[in-house]
């Protein structure tokens, strides 16, 4: 079957066995269930199936069905749902989850918000947008450090795995790419109402990244500006601190001790 790669759902298929087998690898799925997000022509589910004891797969594009049907009859492991990831029930399983996939560019950050929220997913293997990634292991006081960096790394430790080069993929896409593994953390970093008010306090830091922290909580937290400057002087930040060269325990340092009511 001759398919055609669909703009719409942003699909650029791998077709790289070396480099599948090498994702596959070092994402550690053996014996583990996993889950699949975009598995297109199934390039890589089939190395997935091959190792996994089994393997939900989430397609958008029926289209794909006569091919992933023959990968199925190949690997009865093999689950494939043809519907919108963001849309699933996961809380429907019952096993701990491992998630690879080359994930559309477009959704990415909806798609790493649903893998940190779900408790069951334990680890992650992406292939995502080389800028997307980069901003994602970001350090501060680096420009592409923001928001995300610092939720994402509360929530798990996360490594570059490998680079990706354009030419790989068909259709060619206008970027490079890059694997990223997330691996959740075993404990929360804060408990349960904490971890609200972390999450709360550090996307508003970030809301206008060439304000102050002080002109941004106050915007969002309408705090008295004095309140706010005291509370960072006090714990040993100035009062022209920007987000940008805050660490993520500086955040948890500073979520310890807010107490604005």
């Amino acid at each position: 079957m001759n398919h055609q790669a669909k703009k719409k759902f942003g699909q650029n298929f791998l077709r790289d066995k070396n480099l599948l087998m090498k994702i596959v690898r070092e994402s550690n799925i053996e014996n583990k269930h996993v889950l699949e997000v975009g598995p297109g022509q199934g390039a890589l589910t089939t190395f997935l199936a091959s190792q996994a004891t089994d393997v939900v797969a989430y397609e958008i594009d029926e289209s794909l069905k006569p091919l992933l049907n023959e990968i199925q009859r190949n690997f009865p492991n093999l689950t494939v749902k043809y519907e919108d990831f963001l849309e699933a029930d996961l809380s429907i399983y019952e096993n701990d989850l491992h998630v690879v996939a080359n994930v559309p560019y477009y959704i990415t950050t909806p798609i790493l918000f649903k893998l940190l929220e779900t408790k069951k997913i334990l680890t992650a293997s992406l292939m995502i947008q080389k800028e997307v990634c980069d901003r994602l292991l970001a350090t501060p006081n680096n420009k592409e450090y923001n928001a995300l960096s610092i939720i994402l790394q509360y929530h798990a430790v996360v490594s570059k795995m490998m680079d990706v080069k354009r030419h790989m993929f068909y259709p060619v896409p206008n970027v490079d790419s890059a694997v990223i593994r997330i691996v959740k953390r075993n404990h929360p970093l804060l408990d349960e109402q904490q971890e609200v008010l972390f999450l709360s306090l550090v996307k508003e830091a970030f809301r206008q990244k060439r304000k102050t922290l002080v002109n941004n909580w106050f915007e969002a937290f309408s705090v008295p500006k004095e309140k706010l400057i005291q509370f960072l002087e006090t714990n040993g930040y100035s009062k022209d601190v920007r987000a940008e060269a805050l660490t993520k325990e500086d955040f948890i340092k500073l979520t310890k001790v807010w107490n604005h009511d």
